[in-house]
């Protein structure tokens, strides 16, 4: 008997050992072993449907996040809330400790900024020229309230307009003392501007930062800078830092709340 053929007899013989196994296992998905190298096969392709349900789910939608994971709730599936980002996941397959998932099947939300929003970030702490600042409320008009530092509501046309006629006015004050001994001399420069008591100190604007979420009120004051050749407004976001936090704890209560009555846990974090 020649070599190959004895070769050939010994492989045999493992086959129907692998079959035991795969039989054991019991697959999911139906295999087929192949005799050159013992290579396990996978036939879902010639199958009419999938053997489980994959698909990677991505929306910027919140609504649309809670219905689809609604839709295909079951045991075990889990809700992954990372809130410092404003996304979230869901994986539906899962599992359980003692019977894991594949994790094949997900879906994930990225909520983006709304226009607005991404508007008033922008100016934050920037230094804009007169016709910038101006043109500012002029475009957001429909969310802006402008303030005077009487606290009295200065219409958005006026308000735009008197940031562009802004007049800065200098003064120079010498004091000079001659002694015996001695004589000094000081000088004190002051500039300001021109009639600041009629001019925008703060701004009131009102927009929902992510679509799905609630409208909120940014503070934004405003400063004249007087230092160069030409006048210059800083645009400042009053506790920017706590309206933020104010909407990412809503995200977060509103995605735990939407899932309470569902088969969906909840989870602060993020996974790989």
């Amino acid at each position: 008997m020649q070599k190959e053929a004895i070769q050939q007899i010994q492989t045999s013989a493992h086959i129907p050992a692998i079959i035991e196994q795969l039989k054991a296992i019991g697959t999911q998905t139906p295999c087929i072993v192949t005799p050159q190298d013992f290579k396990v096969s996978n036939l879902e392709a010639f199958m009419e449907n999938r053997a489980n349900y994959r698909l990677g789910m991505n929306t910027s939608s919140l609504a649309d996040f809670i219905t689809y994971s609604q839709k295909f709730e079951q045991a075990g599936a889990t809700c992954f809330i990372n809130a410092d980002q404003m996304r979230a996941k869901t994986v539906f397959d899962l599992g359980t400790e003692l019977a894991p998932g594949h994790q094949q099947h997900a879906s994930t939300l990225t909520l983006e900024k709304t226009a607005q929003y991404k508007a008033v970030l922008n100016v934050d702490g920037e230094r804009l020229s007169q016709k910038t600042a101006s043109e500012f409320i002029e475009d957001w008009t429909d969310v802006i309230t402008v303030f005077s530092s009487e606290g009295e509501v200065i219409p958005n046309a006026v308000a735009a307009q008197r940031l562009r006629d802004l007049t800065i006015e200098t003064a120079r004050e010498v004091t000079s003392k001659v002694e015996d001994f001695g004589e000094s001399m000081s000088a004190m420069e002051r500039i300001e501007a021109k009639g600041k008591d009629l001019l925008p100190s703060k701004i009131q604007f009102i927009c929902t930062p992510y679509l799905g979420l609630s409208e909120y009120n940014f503070t934004v004051r405003v400063s004249i800078l007087t230092g160069g050749d030409r006048p210059q407004l800083c645009l400042r976001i009053i506790q920017l830092e706590t309206v933020k936090e104010q909407i990412v704890n809503e995200f977060k209560d509103f995605l735990v709340n939407a899932f309470v009555d569902n088969d969906i846990d909840t989870f602060i974090g993020s996974i790989d």
